[in-house]
């Protein structure tokens, strides 16, 4: 088995890695400690160990990396992983360095491997299938030995960096940056989707990323029956992005349209297509028992998914913005709530040490209408909750006005997601 194990990591050894530098920077832990990296199916995991991998060998560390869905391992074991320990004591005559394990999932009981790995001394990076790596699974099944990071589909960085768009504050790079927001903003940052040219090759990749969340992250793992309901829900859901959903009417609905489910049903599926990374309900800010019981807004992770599943999604162009400003914020590993009063309502309350960023979100703020829907909710917000600054993300507006003594910035989405206006 040794050689096996041993032509294969070889075969990674050699493999050229190039692309776009991911800005997840995940440092390596002073002491041993296995390290999940998770999110949603072709985000680019493999990738990220990859170049971690290559990055580490660079400077000289001691690691090895193994991709465990290789068939020529197949089916791996724990005495697979074994062997890679006798491998790398027969390689670095080291006691301890550092193991990459990807696609940990194809190996039963890998967590009793990977706790006597660090156990010994190893740091160990572990990824793998979004249905069978979950965050709280990891902290159950290493019990305080594992710590987790997640990876999401591109920012919008990484997204003008695979573009080979040069950032810039000239006329002419700013005006490339802006006209490649309008792609991002409508396909979304998946690496495949966002390396591809071809619009139809854009929809069917990610028709079948749906799909296989679909199957392999819902049905299959939590054994869903009732495929027709999940179907109409996530089409549901998908629909309302950015928007606040209630389940007993949304079960009321499906019911109407001769599909028979119910309000505690509906909230499993939720919770399933959360874990799979596909949804991320928000809550109301508020004392925790009301946050708890608010309908929470739904975001979805990509804007392409919602592009290629949502008919009329161009349309929505005010929507779309504000599911990337979510996500942006969400990468930015956030505390983000909403505010909302049978009059008024914050798209985004950020909380920030004993105070919050108010953020609204509009593509247009040219209509007296609209300015006054934008600029009213912030200035009534900043009056209740202790305010450190408000801002209105618009598509292309950038000015900075004082109304009723308090500071507003607005800012265009390309610069938000670009990190050039700090919160």
């Amino acid at each position: 088995m040794i050689e096996t194990v041993r032509e294969v990591v070889e075969d990674y050894r050699e493999v050229k890695v190039s692309g776009v530098q991911r800005e997840l920077k995940i440092p390596i832990p002073s002491l041993p400690k296995a390290i999940a990296l998770i999110g949603p199916r072709r985000a680019g995991k493999t990738f990220y160990l990859l170049q971690m991998y290559k990055d580490l060998l660079s400077q000289g560390k001691p690691a090895l990396y193994i991709p465990l869905d290789d068939d020529r391992l197949y089916p791996p074991n724990t005495k697979t992983l074994s062997t890679l320990l006798d491998l790398f004591h027969m390689e670095f005559g080291e006691k301890s360095g550092i193991l990459l394990l990807d696609e940990i999932q194809e190996v039963n009981k890998w967590e009793l491997f990977v706790k006597r790995a660090v156990s010994m001394g190893f740091t160990v990076f572990i990824s793998g299938s979004s249905s069978k790596l979950l965050s709280r699974e990891v902290a159950t099944q290493l019990r305080g030995r594992g710590i987790h990071f997640e990876l999401f589909p591109f920012s919008f960085n990484e997204f003008i960096n695979a573009k080979g768009v040069e950032p810039g504050a000239s006329t002419k790079k700013r005006a490339a940056i802006k006209k490649t927001m309008g792609e991002y903003l409508l396909w979304g940052g998946f690496p495949e989707v966002a390396l591809e040219e071809n619009r139809l090759i854009k929809r069917k990749l990610l028709e079948e990323y749906l799909g296989v969340m679909l199957y392999r992250d819902i049905v299959e793992r939590h054994g869903v029956k009732n495929l027709r309901a999940l179907k109409l829900f996530i089409k549901l859901l998908t629909g309302s992005f950015a928007r606040e959903i209630s389940l007993s009417r949304t079960a009321k609905y499906m019911k109407g349209t001769g599909v028979d489910v119910s309000r505690n049903t509906l909230s499993d599926y939720l919770r399933y297509l959360q874990d799979a990374f596909f949804v991320f309900p928000l809550k109301k800010l508020g004392p925790i028992k009301e946050s708890e019981k608010s309908l929470p807004k739904i975001y979805i992770i990509d804007n392409g998914i919602i592009t290629a599943s949502t008919p009329r999604a161009k349309s929505e162009l005010g929507r779309l913005m504000e599911n990337l400003t979510y996500l942006h914020l969400r990468r930015l590993e956030k505390e983000v709530y909403y505010i909302k009063t049978p009059t008024w309502e914050v798209d985004f309350a950020v909380r920030e040490g004993n105070g919050f960023n108010l953020i609204q979100v509009s593509y247009t703020v040219e209509g007296p209408d609209t300015w006054k829907r934008e600029v009213n909710g912030l200035i009534k917000a900043s009056k209740l909750v202790p305010t450190k600054s408000t801002t209105v993300v618009t598509y292309d507006y950038e000015e900075e006005e004082t109304i009723e003594g308090q500071k507003i910035r607005f800012v265009p989405l390309w610069k938000f997601c670009r990190g050039e206006i700090k919160l």
